[in-house]
Formats: C-alpha cells, sequence, structure tokens
C-alpha cells in the first residue's frame, strides 16, 4: 500500500463519520465543533503531506517555463517584426492599387460621358423623330464600366491576412448613460463585487452605493488546537 492510499484510509472513515453528524441540540452543536476541528486536522494532514510534491513540482514547472519563455520571447518579437513589415507592404500596395483603380475609373467615367454627349449632340441634328429616338436610346445605354485592379501581393502557401473589428472606450460615462434606456448596452456592463466587497467590509457597510445593497454574512472559521 502506498502512501496516498494509505492517506486515503484515514480521511475515509473521518468522511463517513461526517454524513451521519446532527446538530439539533447544544450537545451535538459541541460534538460537532470538536469534529470539525478533526476535519481541520485531517485536512491539516493532507496538505502536509502533499505540500512538498507540489512544491518541489511547481519549482520544476517555473524553471520549465521560465526557459521556454527565454526561448521564445525573441522568436515571438522576431515574429511580430515581420508581420509588421509585411502588412505594412500590403497597405501600401492596397494604397496604391486603390488609387490607381480610381485614377482609371475616373477616365473610364469620363469617356462614357463624352460618349453619352456625342449621341445626344447627334440626336439634336437628326430629322426624322424614330432616328432621334434611337440615338438617344443608344446615349442612354451608355455606362461607363467598373474598373477594377486586382491585389497584386504575392499568394505564399500559409499566409493569410484577415480582417476584424475592434471596440475602443473613448468615453465610459457616455456608454453608462446609454446603458440606462438599453437593456443590452446594459448587459455589457460588468460590476465589480470583488472590489464592492472590499468596500463593504472596510465601511462595514456604512456606504450606500445606486443599486447596492451591503448585508452582514456569518462565517463560521475553525482551527485545530494543535
Amino acid at each position: 500500500m502506498n502512501e496516498i492510499q494509505l492517506q486515503q484510509q484515514e480521511v475515509a472513515p473521518v468522511l463517513a463519520k461526517a454524513v451521519n453528524i446532527a446538530v439539533q441540540n447544544a450537545e451535538q452543536y459541541s460534538y460537532a465543533a470538536d469534529f470539525l476541528k478533526m476535519l481541520k486536522e485531517a485536512q491539516r494532514k493532507v496538505k502536509d503531506y502533499f505540500e512538498p510534491m507540489k512544491t518541489n513540482t511547481y519549482q520544476a514547472w517555473k524553471e520549465v517555463c521560465a526557459k521556454e519563455n527565454q526561448m521564445l520571447e525573441p522568436l515571438g518579437k522576431a515574429e511580430s517584426e515581420i508581420k509588421t513589415k509585411m502588412l505594412n507592404y500590403q497597405r501600401i500596395e492596397e494604397e496604391k492599387r486603390q488609387a490607381e483603380q480610381r485614377r482609371l475609373q475616373a477616365i473610364a467615367d469620363e469617356q462614357a460621358r463624352k460618349e453619352k454627349e456625342r449621341l445626344e449632340r447627334e440626336a439634336a441634328k437628326l430629322k426624322t423623330p424614330e432616328l432621334k429616338e434611337k440615338r438617344l436610346a443608344q446615349a442612354d445605354a451608355v455606362i461607363s464600366p467598373i474598373i477594377e485592379i486586382q491585389p497584386e501581393t504575392p499568394k505564399v502557401s500559409g499566409i493569410s491576412t484577415r480582417k476584424i473589428w475592434k471596440a475602443e472606450v473613448v468615453s465610459k460615462i457616455d456608454f453608462v448613460k446609454a446603458a440606462v434606456n438599453d437593456q443590452n448596452i446594459l448587459a455589457l456592463l460588468e460590476i465589480d463585487v470583488a472590489k464592492l466587497n472590499k468596500i463593504a467590509q472596510a465601511t462595514k457597510g456604512q456606504i450606500s452605493y445606486p443599486g447596492i445593497s451591503f448585508y452582514e454574512e456569518t462565517i463560521m472559521s475553525s482551527r485545530t488546537n494543535f
């Protein structure tokens, strides 16, 4: 039988006894209090048994993590720098592409405008209503083509980009005000209950905030006599 099994063997009867304890009178209350101390002592023994193993394991884990981070950190920085350079290149090329696309689109629009005006002038000179109507229909049908220039950034296997939307808080006050009348926005607000508990403990509840109720809770603690 190994050490862990021995620990479990010691704990098992204590747990079995705890199930049958009732607290309905003063005598049972005193007995429960003594048994509570036994539970604390059993917990202490278990913790004492595992503490050296936890400490050794944690120290070993920290050392491994430190060595891992020592190697990963410069690699991560290098990765970030390369990605920044590549994204900057993509941005510059995209700006060039859009500028050229706008230039060519402006030329196409101007050519379409001139062709439309030419046909309209011709229509104005025609004597026959049928021919004039036909020429005007031709003018109405003149539209400039949609100019699209494909990106020239090389496609490399394993490399991809995607666009994501992110949020930035520019006015916390405005956001909170909006939450008053919008349940969807209200659901995004988080109240720091841990900080409020500290305030409650420090002030003993002698403070008030709208929508917050401070209350007192009784917590029982026990300790061994050893």
